[in-house]
Parts: C-alpha cells; structure tokens; sequence
C-alpha cells in the first residue's frame, strides 16, 4: 500500500465537498481531470484519491500533484465501487461528490457550493452528456429511464454513514443506491441549474454489462418506486397487455 497527499497524516478541519476519483492505469486522462480541478477547486473543496495499484504512470502523477490532493492512496482492490466504498472513510467533507478519471468539473461546480445547504438533501445539477447539457429535473417516473449522472451528485456525508454501495452490482450500484435514497424518507434530492460537469462517451458503464441489475431491475423499481411509475415503467418496457397481466396478478 501506498499513501500521500497534502494532509496525509497531519489533523484538519472539515471540508465543505470533498471531490472523489477512483482511479487505476488511469495515466492517460488524468491530467486533464487534475487540470479541471485546479480551476475550481477552493479551500471549501478536498480532492481524496483512491487507486486500485495501478502499474502504469498514475502513482507518479499522484504523486507530482500532492499539492492538489488532499489524500491518496493506493492498495489493490475488487473493483470501482469497493474503491468508491473505501474513499468515503477518508474524506472530510460535509457532501462527496464523485469524478471518474476521464471526467472534467465545469464552471458551476462553484455555484452548486454555495447552494449545499440542508446535511440531508442530495443536490444534483446538469452535466454535459453526449455533447450536450443535460439538465433533467428527475422525478419518480423519469428515475425508470436513465439514472442520475454521478458527476452531477452531491451527497451529504449522512448518505455513506447510512448506505455503502452495493458492489454485487459490477456498474450500476450507483443507480441502485439512487433508487434506495429516492425511497428514503430522510433524503430528499433537489435539482440546482448549475453545469457541474463533463464526461466522455464510451465509457465503463456504456461498455460493461451489469448482468445483476438487470436481472433485478423491474424488482428494484417496484421496490423503490411508486406504483403508478413502476407500471408505467412496465407499459413502456413490455407492453400493455404484459402489464395488465402483471398488474391482475400483482406482481
């Protein structure tokens, strides 16, 4: 194992956000990621490293850029989530927001600060999404056709003293940790305009199958979701007749 960062081993206060990247062989991209943090980035931000032992370039660009990071770390691990899972015990911030390597923040990452407010609302913003802004307020309905873009989403610290991410699910334990928040009664999510972030297309999640989540996929819905939506997600998916079927026989 391998550690570093600006506060490594030196007590601190708390950070308003604290930006999250997982990382491994990530050495091609991630200078642009660090590029975009450096314009944004305040003394209410921390940037936390987690990387899966990378064997290409990326230990010497974590540690050539200490004085950006905050804290880094780098040991073997069971994937993005399972490293996503390990950040949040070492951030310091009151929300987590979370970047892939290949990401960018945008200009309203500092706007969206000023809004974060209430330790247990989840605030989302807009994100550029295939080349173009994406600034969807969600409800429970839309939550069946795309999930909410991570690089978009600020968690209160209180979501992770509460949830981890489920890693059984390979890419969208993240979409099912929304779904679970969505039914939470002690989280409510509230959309801010403000553009947060970019992110390329192509990637892990538009490339890996996630064989768990779709096999689970109508059960989490009906699980997490109202009723109405979940049978309209059923209609779109399946059919009217399936799903009065379904419906007649309630499941």
């Amino acid at each position: 194992m391998q550690q570093g960062g600006k506060r490594f081993n030196i007590p601190g206060t708390s950070s308003k956000v604290s930006i999250i990247c997982v990382t491994y062989n990530v050495a091609a991209t991630l200078p642009k990621l660090f590029e975009s943090i450096r314009k944004y980035k305040t003394d209410d931000t921390e940037l936390v490293i987690m990387d899966g032992a990378s064997k290409d370039g990326t230990i010497d660009l974590l540690k050539a850029n200490e004085d950006l990071i905050d804290f880094w770390m780098s040991e073997p691990d069971g994937g993005i989530y399972e490293a996503m899972n390990k950040a949040t015990k070492h951030t310091r911030g009151h929300w987590l927001i979370f970047m892939g390597a290949d990401d960018e923040l945008s200009e309203g990452f500092a706007g969206m600060i000023n809004t974060l407010e209430d330790a247990h609302t989840i605030y989302y913003g807009n994100v550029i999404y295939y080349g173009r802004e994406f600034c969807k307020v969600y409800d429970d309905y839309y939550l069946t056709k795309l999930n909410i873009c991570h690089q978009g989403i600020f968690y209160p610290k209180a979501v992770f003293e509460k949830y981890q991410y489920d890693t059984k699910y390979r890419v969208y334990a993240d979409y099912h940790l929304n779904l679970r928040l969505w039914k939470d009664p002690e989280f409510k999510f509230v959309h801010e305009d403000y553009l947060v972030a970019s992110f390329p297309e192509g990637g892990f999640s538009t490339t890996t199958r996630d064989l768990v989540f779709e096999a689970e996929r109508d059960a989490l819905f009906k699980k997490y979701l109202k009723r109405a939506s979940y049978y309209r997600y059923l209609n779109r998916s399946i059919g009217a007749f399936r799903t009065l079927g379904r419906f007649i026989l309630n499941k």
